[in-house]
């Protein structure tokens, strides 16, 4: 049986049967967005309630040029609320680096976790995770210092090129490869914080050295599971973005608000099949491994010298 076929489906099915990890990211998100608009619409009604033009131009559609000159009033309510606006992403962040360890051991698993053995999961796993965020971010800067060097090859290019399609063939290429980087980063440190959790490894460089073997030898599986996850998650959030657009009318704030929503719920669920198809693979990998262990001849047993018995004259 192929193995490599089961993690696609089996990681959909389990982020359906533990989708209790999923209402606590959507609504902790939802929470911190409740949060960081709250100041912005308390500050902006001030200033729109006493234009009925400018209000009528941004409820009935969007005015790009009203927006800006919303933003350069003197009491520019975007200004006081930069705080919040940072904050909440950088909470979210430290959420979900908290979180992901209850949800990798409730994957791994495939049990329901009490709430003290999930939240018990998610401390023992923190300072791990966050010890591999930082080595992310040391891994980045290479790809970092790629990116400009791109950036700066591209305007080279297309100073000195006469063609027109020079430049952006050289941009196109240039964006591929950042992205096929980006994304052996992703494969590396998910499957290290998988090998985290099912191996109970504490050193999290070496479950990046297990990882960076295991992402090497088959990377074009990976590629092709977090592949086709990525491309259900683009259409069905394409249709919604269509939906949103040309279908709802500019005054159903309320039915614009729970699409929103579902997207949203529907983009963070992509990510967490991706996770549960990531631990799929990996169980496939401890299978196989484990299969090859069983088949693997074993040795003779070394041949035991016969001692020669010293007869000791009277």
């Amino acid at each position: 049986m192929d193995s490599r076929s089961k993690p696609f489906g089996s990681g959909a099915r389990l982020v359906w049967r533990r989708q209790r990890a999923l209402w606590w990211v959507f609504l902790f998100n939802l929470a911190l967005a409740l949060i960081g608009t709250r100041t912005l619409v308390q500050d902006a009604s001030g200033v729109l309630n006493h234009s009925l033009e400018s209000s009528r131009r941004l409820v009935h559609g969007f005015d790009v040029s009203v927006f800006t000159e919303l933003g350069a009033l003197p009491e520019d309510p975007f200004r006081a609320t930069n705080a919040p606006f940072f904050w909440t992403p950088i909470l979210f962040t430290i959420f979900m680096l908290f979180m992901t360890g209850g949800i990798l051991t409730t994957y791994y698993d495939d049990l329901k976790l009490d709430t003290a053995s999930f939240f018990e999961s998610c401390g023992r796993h923190f300072w791990r995770f966050l010890r591999l965020l930082i080595y992310f971010g040391i891994a980045m800067i290479p790809i970092g210092i790629l990116a400009s060097i791109c950036g700066k090859v591209y305007n080279h290019i297309d100073d000195l090129s006469v063609s027109p399609y020079t430049a952006p063939a050289s941009g196109v290429a240039a964006i591929l490869v950042l992205l096929l980087l980006l994304l052996s980063v992703r494969f590396w440190f998910d499957i290290a914080q998988v090998i985290a959790i099912a191996d109970y490894e504490k050193r999290m460089h070496k479950a990046l050295r297990l990882s960076a073997k295991l992402v090497w030898r088959d990377f074009g599986s990976l590629f092709w599971l977090y592949l086709r996850i990525s491309v259900v998650a683009w259409l069905v959030f394409a249709f919604g973005l269509y939906v949103w657009m040309m279908w709802l009318k500019p005054e159903s704030t309320r039915l614009a608000f729970v699409v929103s929503q579902l997207l949203i719920l529907w983009w963070l669920g992509t990510r967490l099949w991706q996770r549960a198809s990531g631990i799929e693979w990996y169980k496939d990998h401890q299978e196989l491994q484990a299969v090859a262990e069983a088949r693997a001849p074993i040795p003779p047993p070394a041949p035991v010298e016969e001692e020669e018995e010293v007869v000791v004259g009277a």
